[in-house]
């Protein structure tokens, strides 16, 4: 597991902030994951996609927002802009909080 840089500011839009509104988030809770805001830390997965020639990196996000809600988010960074974007976020599903919980414990 990695973490996510700090230093990268998010980048939000109308479209991310309705996609993630879908899933009943606010920007707020995935800034409070992103940073490790909760009461449980931030547990990160470094990835790549491949999008037509190009490939950029990609984390999926386990972590709690400020109030313990368990949340998952997937957030593209790009370090060269200094911004990192979320490409969806959601309340972690009942077996995904117990994988998260049990790789706390290790």
């Amino acid at each position: 597991m990695i973490t996510p840089d700090p230093g990268l500011e998010p980048d939000w839009d109308d479209y991310n902030i309705e996609h993630i509104a879908k899933h009943g988030l606010r920007p707020e809770q995935v800034e409070e994951v992103y940073y490790g805001e909760g009461p449980y830390p931030t547990l990160a997965l470094r990835s790549k996609k491949k999008i037509g020639r190009m490939s950029e990196y990609r984390y999926r996000l386990w972590g709690t927002d400020a109030s313990g809600l368990c949340v998952e988010a997937i957030i593209a960074p790009y370090p060269e802009f200094g911004v990192w974007r979320c490409v969806t976020a959601f309340p972690m599903m009942p077996s995904t909080q117990r994988a998260y919980f049990r790789r706390l414990k290790k």
